[in-house]
């Protein structure tokens, strides 16, 4: 049952994701991302690059020794206030405008070695 409850509430996220920014119609990887490969990072973003309103990303840790790094987003509109939420219970982990987030980025940490985190980037 929990692991059903869990499953669940991913579906549910993705579908609400998926009504507000058609995500499954806008795939790039992350700058600075490679190819998943053992001991480096991975990371893609599906944001709509049309509205540019918000969208979804994801960074993976695949065996990197560096257990934090800086994500940059694209298609943004800089001058919008723009908020980061970890899905899929949708806690807030940054705020920031859409220039910062394209031009400076964040600082995201995943502490195991094998770990990813998805998040929801939208117009506060």
């Amino acid at each position: 049952p929990e692991k059903r409850n869990e499953i669940k509430s991913w579906s549910v996220w993705m579908q609400e994701m998926q009504r507000k920014y058609d995500y499954m119609g806008y795939r790039r990887d992350l700058p600075g991302f490679g190819e998943p490969r053992e001991g480096a990072w991975d990371g893609w973003q599906r944001i709509n690059f049309q509205t540019q309103k918000g969208g979804i990303f994801g960074v993976f840790r695949q065996g990197a020794l560096e257990t934090t790094r800086t994500v940059f987003l694209n298609d943004l509109l800089p001058d919008k206030n723009y908020i980061i939420r970890l899905a899929p219970n949708g806690s807030i982990v940054y705020k920031s405008n859409g220039n910062d987030l394209m031009q400076k980025g964040f600082t995201i940490a995943l502490h195991g070695k094998y770990d990813g985190e998805i998040y929801e980037v939208s117009i506060e």
